[in-house]
């Protein structure tokens, strides 16, 4: 075992809060199985182009997952429903925009049967991502339009379309589909099962969008609180609508007459333990929480996401919290010079592998492979290497899934060139997915 080196400040990386070193293996033992996947973002078209033909765009994803092999991954998360609609034949859900640049275009293929048969010539599994409430990722009025005059471009198949009433504004003037809202409940739920009975997927898999980041604009929203659970308040309300979801896509899948399983990928960040409030003289978080600055987001409050709870009640069969942090994550005042520590990747994991110990759900660690830059903490090809590594010491941690799949064929920068090459030396193997 080693100690890692801290790239940017010099000396050894520490935990949270603490002078104890974190150490890693100088070497590991490649596991004979575990999940190494790479989620596949269509949402703006990240990781796929707009079409130009069909052929074209059969070999481009074809190259996908002749790439992902190459990297001996054995899972790919392919985003099927980013915006309210289909990368795949369906009856509830418009053809994405994002496959032609014209939603409810039909592309004249099912892109997902397509991606499922070639993944299972190179025996990599397919989980199918779907965004639950975004129904937009542009902002109506950066087109001169308010919610309702952008909702009327929609494809009449759109339910934001035919049921303008269940969709509401963030303050970013994007629009989401209302949680509080049971028709909204059931027709996600619908979408996730009719994927689930239509095609070959591993897993119904969900990430860490559920209330937005930015607040929401809802002037009915008092009212239904007060009608739907009065003795709640507000944000256990929210959490209430999101946890009405996640056990109705549970419950629905567990009618099939096959095991798909049910995942989330979360904030990394659930809840902030109660101490870090403590000894800066602050009031709130969580006597069980993770050990982290005070200040920083969390998925609990912010998101109205209890993951825990749906792990408590085996409502999911795995978790990925997106640990996109490094493990010498500080800051440093501006005026004082005073360096503070604010995330640090090995806090997280631990955390997440004692509540899976706990729960006794499978746990995949999401990792940032985006994140490389060409200075700062970042700008260390070893730290996805390292971050592997103390994943390989913890005994509850099933794999990794890294985002995303662009940053497997990036060019720039130079420390993400080098990471993917040291990849290979401790990925040197296909191995079985768990």
């Amino acid at each position: 075992m080693k100690k890692i080196e801290r790239f940017v400040r010099g000396g050894f990386v520490t935990y949270y809060g603490t002078n104890d070193y974190v150490y890693v293996p100088e070497t590991v033992e490649e596991k004979t199985e575990e999940l190494r996947g790479v989620w596949f973002s269509t949402v703006n078209n990240i990781d796929v182009d707009i079409m130009e033909d069909v052929e074209s765009y059969k070999e481009y994803l074809k190259g996908v997952l002749k790439k992902v092999k190459e990297y001996h991954f054995n899972t790919v998360i392919f985003q099927v429903r980013p915006t309210n609609d289909a990368f795949y034949k369906s009856e509830l859900n418009p053809w994405s925009r994002f496959i032609t640049g014209t939603e409810n275009k039909d592309p004249g293929f099912d892109v997902l049967e397509f991606f499922i048969d070639e993944a299972k010539k190179e025996n990599i599994d397919v989980h199918a991502w779907i965004n639950p409430y975004r129904v937009s990722g542009i902002k109506f009025s950066d087109l001169n339009m308010t919610k309702d005059e952008f909702l009327d471009t929609l494809s009449e198949k759109n339910f934001a379309r035919r049921r303008k009433d269940l969709v509401i504004e963030t303050v970013l003037d994007k629009c989401i589909l209302d949680p509080a809202s049971v028709e909204v409940q059931e027709f996600v739920s619908d979408t996730a099962l009719e994927i689930a009975r239509n095609y070959d997927v591993k897993a119904i898999h969900i990430d860490d969008y559920f209330y937005p980041y930015e607040e929401i604009r809802d002037p009915d929203e008092e009212k239904k609180w007060k009608e739907i659970a009065p003795n709640l308040s507000l944000a256990d309300f929210r959490r209430q609508n999101v946890d009405k979801l996640m056990k109705m896509i549970s419950d629905k899948l567990k009618t099939l007459d096959k095991k798909v399983e049910f995942g989330i990928s979360p904030f990394g960040i659930y809840r902030t333990n109660s101490k870090c409030f403590e000894e800066k003289g602050l009031e709130g978080g969580w006597e069980k929480g993770s050990f982290n600055h005070p200040s920083c987001y969390q998925g609990y409050e912010g998101l109205y996401a209890d993951v825990l709870l749906w792990m408590k009640n085996k409502w999911i069969d795995y978790v990925v919290p997106q640990v996109y942090f490094e493990f010498d994550n500080f800051t440093i005042d501006k005026e004082t010079g005073e360096e503070s520590d604010r995330v640090k990747y090995a806090d997280l994991v631990d955390w997440w592998n004692q509540i899976c110990k706990e729960t006794e759900i499978k746990l995949y660690i999401g990792q940032g492979l985006y994140r490389y830059k060409d200075e700062g903490n970042w700008s260390n090809s070893e730290e996805i290497i390292n971050q592997i590594k103390y994943n390989h010491t913890k005994d509850y941690i099933s794999g990794t899934i890294m985002f995303t799949y662009r940053n497997l064929v990036r060019e720039q920068p130079k420390s993400l060139v080098e990471a993917r090459k040291k990849l290979k030396t401790i990925w040197t193997k296909d191995v079985k997915p768990i």
